[in-house]
């Protein structure tokens, strides 16, 4: 075992953080899965929907995630010199980051922390050929920050399981560490760490130096100094769904086949002539012996038809019990998933896309909550994202990287009332490019379009947008109608388009 005077100190303090901070992720990951388990459910209930892996689960606190996470798709990763935008785009198309940005992205609400590992390769002769990005879980990695400086990363660990070892990594600005622990030890205790060779023969090797000043790995939150899951507010919700859905489906049963009674008269407890059950002996298994009614087994004088009379004889009156009114049930839910939506900022429209008909102007209203979290989300990951660019370039030769992030805008204007709100504003004296940054549009778009475009020009282009829009929505009405069917709309709109396209084309031909 290691000698005892290793400084073990964050190695341990950072086990202490992943194991208090683990099960907040776990929980996070079980509402994002619809893993939940109903609470205070009958015991005989939940045994019978066990051992049949039956549920009925409502998970509608997943929405709140992938509402953010849709919005967040990356325009572009740009450099104003054609040398790192050729390196740039060699990262992307190494690490797919196509595909492993939205992953980052979504587990980043999921779980509220995500991280981008960039790790440098070398070839044989020390020379970083390329970097390695890929996601880490916030379960098995977490950034330590410094008590003085809660923006700066002290150290930052990572803890796995590998067979029966339990391995970790200290990444440090100047430095990493590596630890191992015996065969088949769990790990709490200092004394059982010990270092871990990356070289076997060379016992120095579990401390790799480097001059970075930095740590490669970048730290992706909702919040600082961790974030906070998309959807922690609707856990509440979500389990008081998960037991009204439950507790409808257990009633269901009684809604189809209603539960019935019968009243005897005093002393009168001749039922020969009547089956008391629905079923007779001849539908039961016969390996079932003791499992089906328990009458006579006579057949039942009780026929379905016209013209048939029932005769019950011994009984003073029948009957049966309603069943439970499924809206006892359904408006609850509704009323949950309404809550669910206002707690966590996110339209209710997302969670029952056919809540309401409204006007455009009044989605924007209600969206206003949602488009700010959205937005302070692409500032949060776009920092991050720019670090982990920044920090790749200068592995591979990049002295001093511009890189620029663009992202998709979480909202742009496209119907006729938004085209019509942007023409209001250039008319009152708002800067044209503030009015088309304001409906929704990058500003390199808008910088693009205004070059060599003088205000005339530039006002006939959006009149002729906002009349298009309103033309396509009085189309629109006029379909619903049955004035004009939808492939006459879609002939008209799509002429109407490539005729602006080419007219548009010639003017920037001449």
């Amino acid at each position: 075992m290691e000698d005892e005077t290793v400084d073990r100190t964050d190695l341990m303090f950072g086990i202490d953080e992943l194991k208090e901070a683990r099960p907040g992720y776990d929980q996070a990951q079980t509402y994002y899965d619809g893993k939940v388990p109903e609470v205070f459910t009958s015991a005989r209930l939940r045994r019978a929907l066990a051992a049949h892996q039956i549920d009925f689960d409502l998970n509608f606190a997943k929405t709140p995630v992938n509402a953010v996470a849709h919005r967040l798709k990356v325009a572009s990763i740009t450099s104003p010199d054609d040398a790192t935008n050729d390196l740039i785009s060699k990262i992307w198309q190494d690490n797919q980051l196509n595909l492993e940005l939205p992953d980052l992205f979504r587990r980043g609400c999921e779980y509220g922390d995500a991280y981008l590992m960039v790790v440098p390769v070398e070839d044989d002769a020390g020379k970083v050929v390329r970097v390695e990005m890929f996601y880490n879980s916030p379960q098995t990695v977490r950034v330590i920050y410094a008590e003085d400086n809660p923006r700066r990363k002290a150290y930052t660990i990572k803890k796995w399981c590998e067979g029966p070892y339990h391995r970790a990594e200290l990444y440090y600005d100047d430095r990493t560490e590596r630890w191992t622990t015996g065969k088949d030890s769990k790990g709490d205790k200092a004394a059982d760490w010990t270092h871990w060779p990356a070289d076997e023969e060379d016992p120095e090797s579990w401390l790799i130096e480097h001059d970075w000043n930095e740590q490669p790995v970048f730290h992706f939150r909702t919040d600082r100094p961790y974030g906070v899951p998309e959807h922690y507010g609707a856990y509440g919700p979500q389990n008081a769904i998960t037991k009204l859905q439950a507790t409808h489906m257990g009633t269901v049963d009684y809604q189809g086949a209603p539960q019935r009674y019968a009243l005897t008269e005093t002393a009168t407890t001749d039922t020969s002539d009547l089956e008391p059950g629905d079923f007779d002996d001849d539908d039961w298994p016969p390996d079932d012996a003791g499992t089906g009614p328990s009458d006579s087994g006579d057949d039942s004088s009780l026929k379905a038809g016209p013209g048939e009379m029932w005769l019950l004889r011994g009984y003073k009156a029948v009957g049966q019990f309603t069943a439970a009114d499924p809206d006892v049930f359904l408006d609850p839910i509704m009323f949950n998933v309404r809550a669910m939506a206002q707690i966590t900022d996110t339209p209710l429209r997302m969670f029952d896309p056919q809540s309401s008909q409204r006007s455009g102007e009044s989605y924007r209203e209600e969206d206003g909550p949602y488009i700010s979290k959205v937005e302070n989300r692409q500032t949060s990951y776009g920092a991050s994202l720019h670090e982990a660019i920044t920090f790749a370039l200068r592995r591979l030769g990049v002295e001093d990287p511009v890189v620029t992030v663009d992202w998709v805008p979480a909202r742009s204007v496209s119907s006729a009332e938004g085209w019509q709100t942007v023409k209001a504003k250039i008319e009152a004296g708002v800067p044209r490019r503030q009015a088309l940054m304001e409906a929704g549009y990058r500003s390199e778009q808008v910088d693009a379009w205004l070059t060599g475009t003088d205000d005339a020009e530039l006002q006939r282009r959006v009149d002729v947008l906002a009349s298009l829009a309103d033309s396509a929505q009085k189309l629109g009405a006029a379909a619903a109608l049955g004035v004009i069917t939808s492939e006459q709309v879609t002939a008209l709109m799509s002429g109407a388009i490539d005729d602006l396209e080419a007219l548009a084309q010639a003017q920037e031909d001449s």
